[in-house]
C-alpha cells in the first residue's frame, strides 16, 4: 500500500513540474494590417509539432477583449528553435488596442506527449501595439 501511495506521489509531482516549465515561449505579438504575428521561442528540448495560442487585446483602460478564436500553428520547430508564425484575419482590424498578449493553450511534441496550460498563462507576452 505505501509503493502505491509514493508512486501517486511521485506522479503527482511529476505533473505539478510539467504545469511550471513552459515549453514554447512566446517573445513578441504585433497586429498589423490584417495580420496577426507571434514570435515563439522553443525551450523544451523536445520538437513541437503544433500548438493552439490564445489572444486577448487590452485597451486604454485595461480592459480584455479576447479574439474570437484561437490560433492553431502545425510545425517542426526543433528543440531550441524560434518561429515567426503569421495569421491573415480581416477580423484583426477590429483589435487594435494599445496592448496585446499571446498565451500558448497547449503544445504537442514528436514523442505523442502534450503540455497543456493549467489556466496560469505561465507561457505568454504582452506587447505594445504601434
Amino acid at each position: 500500500m505505501k509503493s502505491a501511495g509514493l508512486l501517486l506521489l511521485l506522479m503527482s509531482v511529476a505533473a505539478m513540474g510539467q504545469s511550471n516549465t513552459c515549453p514554447l515561449q512566446p517573445i513578441l505579438v504585433k497586429n498589423v494590417a490584417s495580420q496577426i504575428s507571434v514570435s515563439l521561442q522553443s525551450t523544451s528540448g523536445k520538437q513541437v509539432t503544433a500548438y493552439h495560442l490564445g489572444l486577448p487585446f487590452f485597451d486604454v483602460n485595461g480592459k480584455a477583449h479576447l479574439f474570437p478564436h484561437t490560433f492553431a500553428d502545425n510545425v517542426a520547430l526543433t528543440s531550441q528553435g524560434k518561429r515567426k508564425a503569421i495569421w491573415h484575419s480581416p477580423q484583426a482590424h477590429q483589435f487594435l488596442h494599445p496592448l496585446a498578449n499571446a498565451h500558448l493553450l497547449d503544445a504537442t511534441f514528436s514523442d505523442g506527449t502534450e503540455w497543456l496550460d493549467d489556466g496560469s498563462h505561465l507561457c505568454s507576452v504582452t506587447s505594445v501595439q504601434e
